[in-house]
């Protein structure tokens, strides 16, 4: 990285803290509010059945609540002896999950619904959310020298989608843009964001899937055009000078769900006890995250070896809300981008009181299965199942965070069906789960156009 670059970022570190704390209002030590809890006392769920567990992650800065749990004490507080096992990809994370290698994981959020009603048909279930945002879409100097730029370089997105729309259409051949799993939301929101700018994500691009850690060397040896990842792969791109940030993925849907903390079904219902001590700490390890004042510790413990083992700058742009779109040029791109990576709150146009990043709302789970129909990942379900809300709730099950919540004082939110508005997704077009199938036979463009869903 240009050092001229480095201490101009470095400088501007200093106010995305300010502007983070002050989105936040205020930090009491309430686990309620946000603020530092590992001085508080554990709540004893009863006998630990398993105290000695394996959590895995991937190295990308969202697994950040687990590793504090683990190096802040968190765990061990609640009577948890927690080992730390670094995944080489999504797909490891989820055999090790159906094989019981991994007790529980830092996994996307898709993961548990399309194993479930995928080829494995297993019950791997979600224990809570673990963050929302947080990721990127990187385009390679080829998109720059042909012309495409930062989406706050355009005037609106719709100057951006033309402009990108055309560079697709030129080229000889699809290119590539690479994914982390195919029920991530870096896949789900790559095919919204290019289907929104009419760019037909079954045709016109070639998704692949690569993980996290190899994105920025792959980019750099030309094997894809752009990819969606977690940070910090998208800063490092920028500060090696190999890509640049097209689009932060919190504006294609602000707020979207985006890790679980994932386990089976039959852990669960082995280690009842287990699994709310663990679900409890967790929480206030996501509470810990969002700290302001936390922020730049928790960027150095998650750089370390054994966790990211990455340049503590990498993870700095998004964790101190000083992103940097970057660019082939001299130009400024460092925006204020508060809400990023968010744990567990942080007031914002989009989230309120009781709202928080760690409710599994059904919504988000209708939505991930719109989302895996729109684009044929289950091809035994033809239609929108009508036993979608039982199948919904079996994998995204709300009584142990409820649970954990009602003894933690944590205010639950009045409904776990959220309607989405249409101003938090970048083409206007908003979510009820109450009509999940108005809502895929709206889209133009999806695998089977043409045809109408119905339930089954």
């Amino acid at each position: 990285m240009d050092r001229r670059k480095f201490l101009k970022y470095s400088s501007l570190a200093a106010a995305g803290f300010t502007f983070a704390a002050c989105a936040n209002n205020t930090t009491p030590s309430s686990p309620t509010g946000g603020g530092e809890t590992t001085g508080s006392p554990a709540i004893d769920f009863g006998p630990l059945e398993k105290p000695n567990l394996t959590l895995g992650i991937i190295p990308l800065t969202d697994c950040a609540p687990l590793v504090i749990g683990k190096e802040k004490g968190i765990y061990e507080k609640y009577g948890l002896n927690v080992t730390i096992s670094k995944e080489a990809s999504w797909a490891t994370v989820r055999d090790g999950l159906l094989q019981g290698r991994l007790d529980a994981s830092h996994a996307v959020c898709g993961m548990p619904l399309l194993t479930q009603l995928g080829p494995e048909k297993a019950p791997m279930r979600s224990l809570m959310m673990l963050d929302v945002n947080g990721n990127a879409m990187t385009l390679s100097r080829q998109a720059w020298e042909a012309g495409i730029r930062p989406l706050p370089d355009y005037s609106s997105f719709d100057e951006f989608g033309t402009a990108y729309r055309q560079y697709i259409q030129g080229m000889s051949e699809p290119p590539s843009f690479a994914v982390v799993f195919p029920s991530s939301m870096h896949n789900y929101n790559t095919r919204y964001w290019l289907s929104a700018m009419g760019i037909n994500p079954e045709r016109d691009v070639k998704v692949i899937v690569i993980p996290p850690p190899q994105m920025v060397e792959n980019m750099r040896a030309g094997t894809m055009d752009g990819y969606c990842v977690g940070e910090p792969w998208n800063q490092r791109a920028v500060f090696d000078n190999v890509g640049f940030t097209a689009t932060v993925d919190r504006d294609v849907w602000q707020g979207h769900p985006e890790k679980v903390l994932a386990t089976m079904q039959a852990w669960i219902e082995a280690n009842p006890n287990t699994a709310r001590a663990l679900v409890a700490a967790t929480i206030e390890a996501c509470q810990y995250c969002d700290v302001p004042e936390n922020r730049l510790e928790v960027v150095e413990i998650i750089s370390r070896r054994p966790y990211v083992n990455a340049r503590v700058e990498y993870a700095k742009a998004s964790m101190t809300g000083t992103y940097d779109y970057g660019g082939f040029d001299e130009e400024d791109r460092v925006k204020p981008i508060p809400d990023f990576n968010l744990f567990n709150f942080m007031e914002t146009d989009y989230m309120q009181r009781p709202d928080n990043a760690n409710y599994p709302y059904a919504s988000h789970g209708i939505w991930l299965l719109t989302q895996m129909i729109r684009w044929n990942q289950l091809p035994d379900i033809k239609e929108y199942p009508s036993d979608a809300d039982e199948i919904i709730q079996r994998v995204y099950p709300t009584n142990i965070y409820e649970d954990v919540a009602k003894a933690m004082n944590i205010e639950l939110p009045s409904d776990g069906m959220k309607v989405e508005p249409p101003e938090v997704f970048i083409d206007n077009r908003g979510f009820d789960p109450s009509d999940p199938v108005a809502y895929l036979n709206g889209f133009d463009i999806r695998v089977g156009r043409g045809k109408i869903f119905s339930f089954s």
